[in-house]
């Protein structure tokens, strides 16, 4: 039976009940008999809770008194109450806005030439407002001014008051400070509040909320203008302390609370001749993120799409080429730092939705804002990326004003020439309009016939066929072929078996291409693919080729007499095809890893290293043609971080932690019982390989970029005193005896690694 300890303080409440107990059955009275008290709150104390979570129950603005007011809940993820917050210093910060137009936030300016803009042609536009507007460095709208109930709470009035239960109120007294603007509230529109329990207790507790209502029906409302999910920037950003102000907390609806679609922001440079230049920029949310993701490309790419003649030209787009270029390059022309960005810069479908012109095909929670990019509504949005090219800060004069037009004067529709900017940056869209011709070799898809095995000789044959649609893909249109040929085990395809081989490829007359690979010889100190071939093994095959597009469109262009393109090259590795001897279809290599989690953050355009243009749309199994069955790190080796690479990168790491196996790893596929069965290659250059547990663990806790706790040499003589090769011969690993799962279980790997 269970016992319970008892207080002092409740053994005299025994003892008081006990003694009333006996006066009564004594027929005494000690009066009449009171109403029973309420019950007794269940709560928790602030310093004493390990997470919190606000729900706002109601607000309301009293125009009169220009105060807000609103009530919420504070309660822990469990749902307990949590207690004391009113007694902290500075426990919350406010944002309060309201939906408007954006005639309503401007104010006139003066471009480079003098013109006087005194309006905009997108002054209709519905855009969010802040009540409280913030000025630094002389530039009036850089934000929003927080209030804070300790900082800004005025005399004699209590602006944070505990309700009980959990429950408390905010009284905001004269909360609206417009900066100078001309406008107000307004109870026709939809409001807003972003409440931030900000650094809370002992435990510093962040916690933020988004809160809409309508002030006529007083009752709470979706979003207003919701354009992204956050799941589109958490994609690559993982965990909210990836993304700036993670202490803000990051939601989709928050970043538009301060950084408003009129936010501006000052800055400076300096120019090739060593003046400092003072700038201002967009800084809206939408511009930030903008200019921040157009530093995604590489040195290579940074020749397309005019990137060097307009997006990195400080005259034309200060903000980039002084602020945002993480790639900015030195007197040789080579970045100056490693960039940040997997992603293509033109890939707008990393964030925006794909191909949604009709409200009705919205996912869920989207508002149709999210479709103005279809038909430009907004002046200046290709400026964020462009900078000031074709006609950018264009005007027109309509009756007495000046209005700043830009890029909506000719590209209002999703129709023709009128194309808005969604449909200009990808190719095969079924629209009337241009597009994007570098992106076009995606639609490509390659099939494979009359396989044969020719085991005296050693040699494997078969045809490839290139189609786009119904269309052929001849020799005419393509050029840079590469052909790569493995294996895999029949019945257990979790890696391929042996060193890959480059197949030799001709052009035939019906337009498909002949291919012959000699698959005598070893290759990178495994064995050779016909030596799996002759043990009953499928085969894996995978090409990469150019294809010629006619500029700005998806339509084959064929290469002139000396093989080069007029319009525009665009590289495809098409998906590893996977097949038996016969031709059939055969099962899939194993991958411990979804692919998709790979490309949401990474894109079709699989950005990894300056000069390799070969990665767009592969798969994981193209990937591991070369980083597996080559000369190079395993692909485990080389996305974990051994030797500094990739996720190993300290600018990566900002992004996303290795430590995070739920980044890019489902379920509990990160187990070492979902580790492969062959040896993986340790370091490039050698012979050096490790066996397959051993691989999974080493990656991280015996590279030169984890150097954990000091422990490199200790985590490696582990691994080997339980049976594993770190880096020994491919015979020696593939002969282990490690015993690393016998420990390591996926439940206990997450456990280690703080896995939600």
């Amino acid at each position: 039976m269970k016992r319970y300890s008892i207080s002092t303080a409740v053994k005299t409440a025994f003892s008081v009940g006990a003694l009333s107990l006996a006066l009564a059955g004594c027929g005494g009275s000690d009066g009449k008999d009171g109403e029973d008290g309420k019950p007794g709150e269940i709560a928790i104390d602030i310093n004493s809770a390990t997470a919190v979570q606000t729900q706002i129950e109601k607000a309301s603005f009293d125009e009169t008194s220009k105060t807000l007011t609103f009530e919420f809940s504070l309660t822990n993820p469990n749902g307990v109450a949590v207690t004391g917050l009113e007694t902290l210093t500075d426990p919350l910060r406010i944002a309060f806005g309201r939906m408007g137009t954006r005639s309503e936030a401007f104010t006139p300016f003066s471009l480079e030439d003098g013109t006087e803009v005194t309006a905009r042609g997108d002054g209709d536009e519905e855009i969010w407002l802040s009540y409280r507007n913030a000025s630094k460095n002389g530039v009036p709208m850089t934000g929003s001014n927080n209030w804070r109930p300790t900082r800004d709470c005025q005399e004699g009035v209590t602006c944070l008051a505990y309700l009980g239960q959990g429950r408390y109120q905010v009284t905001a007294p004269e909360i609206i400070d417009t900066n100078g603007l001309d406008y107000d509230y307004d109870a026709n529109r939809i409001n807003g509040i972003y409440l931030i329990t900000y650094g809370v207790g002992q435990n510093k507790l962040k916690n933020v909320e988004a809160y809409y209502w309508d002030p006529l029906t007083e009752q709470s409302v979706a979003s207003p203008k919701k354009v992204l999910e956050m799941e589109t920037c958490t994609n690559c950003h993982v965990g909210q302390d990836h993304i700036r102000h993670g202490n803000y907390g990051n939601t989709a609806d928050g970043c538009g609370f301060c950084h408003t679609d009129y936010t501006q922001y000052s800055g400076s440079g300096v120019d090739g001749e060593g003046n400092t230049v003072e700038f201002n920029f967009d800084g809206s949310i939408k511009g930030l993120v903008h200019a921040v993701h157009t530093g995604i490309t590489e040195g290579d790419r940074r020749e397309l799409a005019k990137f060097n003649t307009v997006i990195a030209n400080a005259s034309k787009n200060p903000a980039f080429a002084y602020k945002f270029d993480g790639a900015a390059l030195d007197s040789e022309g080579q970045p100056k730092a490693e960039l940040n960005f997997p992603a293509s810069t033109a890939n707008c479908q990393s964030c925006h939705i794909s191909y949604t012109t009709t409200e009705e095909t919205l996912p869920e929670g989207l508002t149709p804002h999210a479709m103005a990019w279809f038909a430009d509504k907004d002046a200046v949005a290709c400026q964020t990326c462009h900078g000031d090219y074709h006609y950018g800060n264009r005007t027109e004069l309509v009756g007495e004003e000046t209005q700043l037009v830009g890029c909506v004067a000719c590209h209002s529709s999703h129709d023709g020439n009128t194309r808005g900017g969604a449909f200009r940056h990808f190719a095969a869209h079924e629209q009337d309009s241009r597009e994007a011709a570098s992106q076009a070799g995606t639609l490509i898809d390659a099939s494979y016939s009359q396989i044969n095995w020719d085991e005296a000789s050693n040699t494997l044959s078969f045809t490839m066929h290139l189609t786009k649609g119904e269309e052929i893909v001849t020799a005419d249109y393509t050029t840079g072929m590469r052909l790569y040929v493995n294996a895999v085990d029949a019945t257990k395809p979790d890696a391929f078996l042996a060193g890959r081989t480059s197949g030799s490829v001709i052009a035939n007359i019906d337009g498909s291409y002949g291919v012959t690979v000699n698959a005598a010889n070893p290759g990178y100190g495994l064995p050779s693919l016909a030596d799996a071939i002759k043990a009953g093994a499928n085969i894996a095959i995978t090409p990469s080729f150019n294809t010629c597009f006619a500029n700005k469109s998806s339509t084959l262009t064929a290469l002139d007499s000396e093989g080069n393109c007029s319009g525009a090259l665009s590289t495809n590795a098409a998906k590893t095809a996977f097949l038996t001897l016969s031709g059939e279809q055969a099962p899939e290599r194993a991958s411990a890893v979804d692919y998709e989690n790979c490309a949401s953050c990474h894109n079709n355009d699989m950005v990894a290293r300056k000069g390799d243009t070969h990665y767009r749309n592969a798969d994981v199994h193209t990937c591991a043609q070369c980083h597996e069955a080559g000369d190079y790190n395993s692909l485990i080796v080389r996305v974990h971080g051994t030797f500094g690479k990739a996720h190993g990168r300290e600018d990566v790491q900002s992004l996303v932690s290795s430590a995070n196996c739920s980044a890019c790893h489902s379920d509990m596929n990160f187990g070492l019982e979902n580790a492969r069965s062959t040896p993986m290659r340790w370091n490039k250059g050698d012979a050096s390989f490790s066996s397959p547990q051993a691989g999974v663990c080493a990656s991280c806790h015996v590279s030169s970029s984890y150097e954990i706790g000091g422990g490199k040499e200790a985590a490696k003589s582990h691994i080997e005193s339980m049976g594993g090769v770190v880096a020994g011969s491919y015979e020696e690993a593939m002969l282990n005896s490690e015993s690393c799962l016998t420990c390591h279980s996926a439940e206990k790997v997450a456990e280690l690694h703080k896995q939600d």
